[in-house]
């Protein structure tokens, strides 16, 4: 008797010990979520945890294209010019409450997002193309649009699932939106998020914030925490990388997409062989390697490889200084006793103007490096980033290292390029106008086909490289850091968190200290 009671404390404290520290994970993030509430939910941290409790009806893969999350599965159609699509529910999903997701539970999670003005969601505008949510019994639904756009589908990812506890709609906290996702929340602090799984035999997930890189790197050495999603730099990566035994690091090409933007309006910068020769004597490669320690890949279009039905393996510009050199020659520029390229009489001298992130600048001086030793004159100016993100839209620069960050497909060509889209009606500023790529770009956005419409976009995409409408750089990599003791972690290229979903326990290391 004595040796079962004793054998049954030992089990019992071995379980403690177990569900103690075994099933949860300590997770970094570089920011508190602004609003976890979902219809305030607009940076990536919010969205991202949002989408382990809240689920939409589509979302994206780790191949940029469309997948069901709350349906089993979608077909669209055109009637009378308005974009339908008929989607037809999982029978099996249930809110955190045990009630069934219905049809009517999308119908009414429409109107919450889209036009109950007590809620005032701050994505509303995300929803005005829909005309109205057709319900056809328990588990299929029709959303009309008022006319076709690839935006319709992409904002469907926005519109999560929801109830609201005792229909109570002012001043929301997250704990009074019911979703039907794999986790609930358990508890919220500034710093300290926790959400606790559906399914018992997955781990509870503790998100951490932790803004500095440096005691980011420290936590995860003395194993605080288990895994970070956090922002971190090439260099601290590569650190870490040597440091510890102990720690695996997760890396992917992410669909951000980096690049020199030079403004179109500016008269020396019309001879796209101007472009090019700018192109030709960036160093791409060595920064890759020796600045950003391979955690990025080289760029031949906006699309990375997590693009997968835009991606195409082009050549890239290698480091050419002597055909930049024969471009220059050939649009007129010559070397004055100084050194610096003149042409009529008119030094080449442009204003690069460059925000107050020391990453940023870091890579702006190597460029500089090079462009100068070629005859250049470079004026680097240093802003903070309000200022450089007014100079950046108004078209008050010559040249700019930008970023664009989480789009999630070939519509993003018509935002930046067409040449009608220039701020503040789109994302054009660089003032790039080409009659060819409008046409071409017009053609993709109104073809129903969905082959032919990626034909009309790869066009598109090809006649923007070709003129060099940016000078492509790279895609920085999704980076994961995190202990051992995990396994099957498959990166999503967004960034996103659902590979959280599947993650599990290695034989190795400890987790959840």
């Amino acid at each position: 008797m004595i040796k079962i009671i004793a054998l049954s404390i030992g089990l019992f404290i071995s379980l403690a010990i177990h569900f103690c520290f075994a099933d949860q994970l300590n997770i970094a993030i570089s920011a508190a979520p602004n609003s976890l509430v979902p219809f305030y939910s607009t940076d990536a941290n919010s969205q991202n945890i949002n989408r382990l409790v809240h689920k939409s009806l589509i979302d994206f893969n780790q191949k940029m294209q469309f997948e069901c999350k709350a349906c089993q599965s979608y077909e669209e159609r055109i009637e009378g010019g308005k974009q339908i699509v008929k989607f037809t529910l999982r029978n099996d999903l249930r809110f955190s409450d045990g009630t069934l997701v219905t049809s009517e539970d999308i119908k009414r999670s429409w109107i919450y997002f889209a036009k109950d003005k007590i809620i005032n969601s701050s994505l509303m505008g995300s929803f005005e193309s829909i005309e109205d949510i057709k319900i056809i019994d328990k588990y299929n639904l029709e959303i009309i649009y008022s006319s076709f756009s690839l935006e319709n589908l992409s904002n469907l990812a926005l519109l999560k699932i929801i109830k609201i506890k005792n229909n109570k709609r002012e001043s929301l906290v997250p704990l009074d939106v019911i979703g039907c996702g794999d986790y609930v929340y358990e508890s919220i602090s500034p710093l300290e998020i926790i959400v606790k799984p559906m399914d018992i035999k997955k781990f509870s997930l503790v998100f951490k914030v932790v803004k500095d890189e440096t005691t980011l790197a420290l936590k995860l050495i003395n194993k605080e925490i288990d895994l970070s999603v956090a922002t971190i730099s090439p260099r601290k990566i590569f650190w870490l990388k040597n440091r510890s035994s102990e720690l695996r690091v997760w890396d992917i090409p992410s669909g951000n997409y980096q690049f020199v933007g030079i403004n179109h309006k500016k008269e020396m910068f019309q001879d796209r062989r101007l472009r090019k020769a700018i192109s030709l004597l960036i160093p791409r490669e060595d920064i890759l390697k020796y600045k950003l320690k391979d955690t990025a890949v080289l760029s031949s279009s906006m699309f990375s490889p997590a693009f997968a039905d835009m991606y195409e393996k082009k050549q890239i510009d290698t480091f050419n200084p002597a055909l930049a050199r024969n471009l220059l020659d050939e649009i007129g520029y010559k070397k004055n006793k100084k050194g610096v390229l003149v042409k009529n009489g008119k030094v080449l001298d442009i204003d690069w103007k460059v925000s107050n992130n020391k990453a940023s600048i870091e890579i702006v001086e190597i460029m500089k490096h090079f462009l100068e030793k070629e005859g250049f004159k470079i004026n680097i100016s240093i802003q903070e980033w309000g200022t450089f993100m007014n100079s950046y839209k108004t078209g008050n620069f010559d040249i700019v290292v930008a970023q664009w960050v989480g789009f999630t497909g070939p519509d993003m060509l018509k935002f930046v390029f067409y040449s009608k889209n220039t701020p503040p009606q789109g994302g054009n500023r660089i003032s790039y106008n080409n009659q060819d790529f409008d046409k071409t770009i017009d053609q993709a956005t109104s073809e129903i086909n969905p082959q032919k419409r990626i034909a009309f976009y790869k066009e598109a995409s090809e006649i923007a490289n070709r003129d060099y409408a940016y000078i492509n750089l790279w895609h920085p990599n999704i980076v994961w850091i995190g202990s051992n003791c995990l396994k099957n972690i498959e990166l999503d290229s967004t960034g996103g968190f659902y590979p959280l979903l599947k993650i599990e326990k290695s034989q190795e290391g400890h987790c959840g200290k």
